[in-house]
C-alpha cells in the first residue's frame, strides 16, 4: 500500500469511537499515536524529495525550452546563410527540443499534484496527532479526577456520615463541657472552703454564748 493509502486509512479513523470501545483508552491513544508519528517522519522526508524531484524537473524544462529557442535563432542564421541544410537540421534539434520540454512540463505538473496531494496529507496528519494528542490529555485528566473521585469517596466511607464540621462541633463542645467541669470544681472547693470558716466562726460564737451563759448563772 502507498504511503498516501496508509495515511488515508489511519486518519479515517473514527477517534472518538476507537478510544470508546478501548479497554485501555490512554494505552489505545498511545498506540495510534505512535503509528501516525512514524507516519508523519515518512510523509515530511517524502514531501520533501517529490519537491525535490519538482524542482529537478522544472530545471530540465527550463533548459529544453531554452534550447528551443537557441535551435530556432541557429536555423534562422542558416537560412540567412543560404544553408538550408544546416538550417533543417537546427530545426530537426528544436523539434527534439521542444517535445521534449513538453515531457517535462507533464512530468513537472504531475509531480506538482503528487507534492500537492502529499503536503494535503501531512497537514492533515499533523492536524490528527493534534487531536488525538488532546484527547489523550482528556482521558488522563478523567481518569485523574476519577480517582480523585474515589479517594474522597474512600475517605468519606471512613469518615462515616460526620462530616468535617461536625467533628468540630463535636470537639468544641466537649472542651466547652470540660471547662464547665473545671470551673465546676473550683467552685466546688472555694464553697467547701468558706463553709468550713463559717463552721469555725458559728462555732466561736456557740463557745462566747456559752461562757456568758456560764457568767450569768454563776457557774463560772
Amino acid at each position: 500500500m502507498s504511503i498516501l493509502g496508509r495515511i488515508k486509512d489511519l486518519i479515517s479513523a473514527n477517534v472518538n469511537s476507537m478510544l470508546d470501545k478501548a479497554e485501555d483508552p490512554e494505552k489505545m491513544a498511545n498506540e495510534y499515536l505512535r503509528q501516525l508519528t512514524n507516519e508523519l517522519y515518512e510523509v515530511r522526508t517524502s514531501v520533501a524529495a517529490a519537491m525535490a524531484d519538482e524542482t529537478k524537473l522544472e530545471q530540465r524544462r527550463i533548459s529544453s525550452t531554452a534550447e528551443v529557442t537557441q535551435w530556432q535563432t541557429k536555423a534562422e542564421a542558416a537560412l540567412r546563410a543560404g544553408d538550408e541544410e544546416l538550417a533543417k537540421a537546427a530545426l530537426g534539434r528544436k523539434v527534439q527540443a521542444q517535445k521534449l520540454a513538453e515531457q517535462y512540463q507533464a512530468q513537472e505538473t504531475a509531480q506538482e499534484e503528487q507534492v500537492n496531494a502529499m503536503q494535503e496529507a501531512l497537514i492533515q496528519l499533523e492536524t490528527r496527532i493534534a487531536e488525538v494528542k488532546a484527547k489523550k490529555e482528556l482521558i488522563i485528566a478523567k481518569k485523574n479526577r476519577a480517582q480523585t473521585q474515589e479517594a474522597l469517596q474512600r475517605t468519606a466511607q471512613r469518615m462515616g456520615s460526620i462530616t468535617a464540621m461536625d467533628k468540630l462541633d463535636q470537639l468544641e463542645e466537649r472542651v466547652d463541657t470540660d471547662l464547665a467541669r473545671a470551673e465546676a470544681m473550683q467552685k466546688l472547693e472555694q464553697g467547701s472552703l468558706e463553709a468550713r470558716f463559717k463552721d469555725i466562726e458559728k462555732e466561736s460564737e456557740v463557745d462566747s454564748e456559752l461562757a456568758e451563759l456560764k457568767r450569768k448563772l454563776g457557774m463560772q
